[in-house]
C-alpha cells in the first residue's frame, strides 16, 4: 500500500517540479522565436496545465512518472542546434534553480522550529525537503541520454547529422531501455550518487548560512 502521508508531503515538490521544468522549455522556446508552447497554452506556471495524470497517478504509487512534454518547432529558431540544445538543459536548470531555492528556505526555517505552531512546522520541513531532494532527482534524471529525456534531446541535437541511423534505430528502443532501468533498479543505481552528492551540499550550504544569521 502506499505512503498516503508520504505522498502528499511530496506532492507540493512534485507540482513545483513538473510546473517550473516544463514552463522553463516552453519559456525558453519562445525566447529563441519559437511561439508554439506559447500558441498551446504552456507558457506558464499553472501545475495542472502541465501535468499528465497517469503520470503523476504513477508517480504516486511506484515512485516514477512524467509530465506533458512541451512542443516546440525547432524551424522557428536562428540556430536550431544550439536551439534545440538551449531549450532542452532549460527545464533541468529549472530544477537546479528550485533546488537551491529548496536550501534556501530550509535555512529560513529551521531557526523557526520554536517560534511557530509545532504541527506547521512538521509539515512544513519534511516539504521543503522534497523539494530539495526531488527537484535533484528531475534535474539529473532529465539528464540521462535517454529518449525521450533531455539529455538525449541535447546529444541528437548535437551529432544526430553525422549518426542518423544510429539516433532512429536508438529511438525505437529508447524507451524500452527506460523502462528496463526503472524495473529493474538501475536508474536507482544512476542517480543514486549525484542526487545524493547534490542534495548533501545543499544541506550543508544551508546549515552554515544558519550558522551566519545565529
Amino acid at each position: 500500500m502506499p505512503d498516503v502521508i508520504g505522498i502528499l508531503l511530496r506532492l507540493p515538490a512534485v507540482f513545483l517540479a513538473i510546473s517550473f521544468h516544463e514552463y522553463a522549455h516552453a519559456l525558453a522556446a519562445f525566447r529563441l522565436g519559437d511561439p508554439t508552447p506559447r500558441n498551446m497554452g504552456r507558457l506558464t506556471l499553472d501545475p495542472l496545465v502541465h501535468v499528465d495524470w497517469i503520470g503523476l497517478a504513477l508517480f504516486a504509487v511506484f515512485g516514477f512518472g512524467w509530465a506533458k512534454p512541451v512542443r516546440v518547432n525547432p524551424s522557428n529558431f536562428k540556430n536550431k542546434k544550439w536551439g534545440d540544445v538551449l531549450v532542452s538543459l532549460a527545464g533541468p536548470t529549472a530544477n537546479l534553480f528550485l533546488a537551491a531555492v529548496g536550501a534556501l528556505a530550509y535555512a529560513v526555517l529551521i531557526p523557526l522550529e520554536y517560534k511557530i505552531n509545532a504541527k506547521l512546522y512538521d509539515v512544513l520541513v519534511p516539504v521543503v525537503d522534497n523539494i530539495i531532494w526531488l527537484n535533484a532527482v528531475f534535474l539529473f534524471l532529465n539528464l540521462l541520454p535517454i529518449p525521450p529525456l533531455d539529455g538525449y534531446n541535447v546529444i541528437k541535437s548535437l551529432f544526430f547529422r553525422k549518426n542518423i541511423r544510429l539516433f532512429l534505430l536508438y529511438e525505437q528502443y529508447g524507451s524500452y531501455v527506460l523502462v528496463f532501468f526503472v524495473l529493474f533498479g538501475i536508474l536507482d543505481l544512476l542517480l543514486v550518487l549525484p542526487v545524493s552528492f547534490l542534495y548533501g551540499n545543499l544541506l550543508n550550504a544551508a546549515i552554515k548560512l544558519i550558522g551566519l544569521f545565529t
